[in-house]
């Protein structure tokens, strides 16, 4: 694939200790610094800053709207760039890039690709693991497609897909409805194995706001 139509996104929240080396690892990759897009979700650190210095475009949440809501204002600006698909990966480091060759590869067959955490599933933290086998078993039944990791932030998406799709959430479901809607919708949904690196980083998922979330959009997708 041509890397020069491929854009990256990356939702940022309290990561200045990690997201300059990933964005140089990205540039080195052969991604353009245009078209590599920060969204900087309202952080208290340095995040903004560091990323600036790369060269890339930062996008400022003037305070802390959730991953979602950062992921739809990277999508926007994608779409706005006019370019055909996007990486999405998170700022806190767990997402090698050396790995995209395999986003790549599946890529040519499928309209979105989903990084698999098979490998490393059992060094997942604890919370982490609950809400992703949960998730991921209740939206391979609404979206009628068995996905395994629905939560993975790592990523390859057409933007052909948020042409057709309106995403409507905007915290840690929203990744969730995408997937779902993307399937309902008849796209082609593959999967690449990744290695998620933990190292003991902080989570920002919000184990009871976060669940009530998830139910509700699942709620509305059943009776619509």
């Amino acid at each position: 694939m041509d890397l020069s139509k491929i854009g990256v996104v990356i939702p940022a929240y309290n990561a200045e200790k990690t997201v300059g080396s990933l964005i140089r690892e990205l540039l080195a990759y052969g991604f353009k610094k245009n078209n590599v897009i920060v969204v900087n979700d309202g952080s208290r650190d340095r995040t903004a800053e560091v990323a600036g210095r790369s060269g890339v475009e930062v996008i400022n949440n003037t305070k802390n709207m959730g991953k979602g809501f950062a992921l739809r204002r990277g999508f926007e600006r994608a779409e706005a760039k006019k370019l055909d698909r996007i990486i999405t990966l998170d700022a806190d480091g767990q997402h090698k890039v050396c790995e995209i060759s395999g986003f790549l590869k599946t890529g040519r067959a499928f309209d979105l690709v989903i990084g698999t955490r098979v490998i490393d599933q059992e060094r997942m933290p604890f919370l982490r693991n609950v809400v992703n086998r949960t998730t991921s078993l209740v939206i391979s039944l609404l979206g009628q497609e068995y996905v395994p990791d629905v939560q993975s932030g790592y990523r390859l998406i057409d933007l052909k897909i948020l042409r057709k799709v309106h995403l409507k959430t905007s915290n840690f479901q929203t990744e969730s409805e995408l997937v779902c809607k993307a399937a309902r919708s008849g796209y082609r949904i593959g999967f690449t194995s990744i290695t998620a690196v933990y190292d003991g980083e902080r989570s920002y998922i919000k184990p009871m706001v976060d669940t009530i979330r998830f139910i509700n959009m699942a709620v509305r997708f059943l009776w619509r």
